[in-house]
């Protein structure tokens, strides 16, 4: 389950790329790519430190 912060910046980077993209239709799709991979790379990267933690 993505955290608080991860929520928030996917949140955050839709309103951005919505706010400077006139093409909605372009921009909701990377905003939501931007998002995913923002919360794919943070879990990475969870689950490493906790790999770390138990060896």
């Amino acid at each position: 389950m993505p955290k608080v912060a991860q929520l928030t910046g996917m949140i955050v980077t839709a309103i951005v790329v919505l706010g400077t993209d006139v093409d909605v239709f372009t921009a909701v799709p990377l905003g939501i790519l931007a998002g995913a991979l923002a919360t794919f790379f943070m879990a990475l990267a969870e689950n490493r430190q906790a790999a770390k933690a138990r060896d």
